[in-house]
């Protein structure tokens, strides 16, 4: 009896907590939303969520229960409202509203799973994570992309875009607590001369690949290949969408093999 007893104790199932960090990456986040219907055809779902910009806004759907189709009908809303022709008139007000009205006017203390958003300190060069106050004006700090928004104000502090300090912030999700993480890289990783600079031209930060974080703690990166593609290629949101879901459904077998490993206690074979 006490053999079977050990047996049964050795082979419980454990409960994993699963992490998802959403990349950023302008309109190339309709990619996000391909990765996140191959893990929802598959059963995989998540406790914790985090997002740069565009996977700051994905993420904050994902966090209220909205699934991938919902956030794709979303987003072709809302660049159907803004498209590439006017893109240079888009003021950060305008898109508060849209999400303050879809999320439902929610703090993230209010969220229906655990979700953060990261943005850039614009005066200090500094990563900031916000965790509480109005979800909706931290999804537009996050997502202030240059030259296309002006920096957004919260207490005084002005944000742009996180893509400059942490791109795939897989490390946030770490701390929430999750046990596998998957982290979604959109970027096509060219080392180009900083808009930022050119804007701002005080503007300084000692992060030279802000998506490192996100391949040092994402137990799997996924990097959909986006590189026929740019920031602002709105009217391609169906391709992109194949894209990020066949890079998912590609590496679907090793998610399987290695959440089953960490529910099971089994080890894994190196790839």
């Amino acid at each position: 009896m006490g053999f079977f007893s050990w047996l049964f104790k050795r082979s419980k199932p454990k409960k994993i907590k699963m992490g998802i960090a959403l990349g950023s990456g302008g309109a190339k986040g309709f990619a996000h939303l391909g990765v996140l219907k191959a893990l929802e055809e598959n059963g995989i779902s998540f406790d914790y969520i985090a997002g740069t910009s565009i996977g700051s806004i994905v993420g904050a759907c994902v966090a209220q229960g909205y699934s991938s189709t919902d956030i794709f009908e979303l987003l072709k809303t809302f660049t159907d409202m803004t498209d590439v022709k006017n893109i240079f008139m888009l003021n950060t007000s305008v898109l508060a509203k849209v999400l303050d009205n879809q999320l439902g006017s929610v703090n993230f203390e209010e969220m229906k799973k655990p979700f953060k958003a990261v943005a850039t300190e614009l005066d200090t060069g500094e990563e900031h994570v916000f965790d509480k106050g109005n979800v909706a004006m931290a999804l537009c700090a996050s997502s202030s992309m240059q030259p296309y928004f002006k920096p957004v104000v919260i207490d005084g502090v002005r944000y742009i875009d996180g893509a400059y300090t942490n791109s795939i912030p897989a490390d946030v999700v770490k701390d929430m607590g999750a046990d596998y993480i998957i982290g979604v890289d959109l970027s096509t990783r060219e080392q180009k001369p900083s808009i930022i600079s050119k804007i701002f031209p005080t503007y300084k930060s000692n992060v030279k690949e802000p998506w490192a974080k996100g391949y040092k703690f994402s137990n799997l990166t996924l990097h959909p290949d986006l590189s026929g593609y740019t920031s602002v290629s709105i009217s391609s949101s169906n391709q992109m969408f194949d894209i990020g879901y066949n890079c998912a459904m590609k590496a679907m077998p090793q998610i399987i093999e290695e959440i089953n490993a960490l529910t099971y206690g089994k080890k894994t074979k190196k790839k």
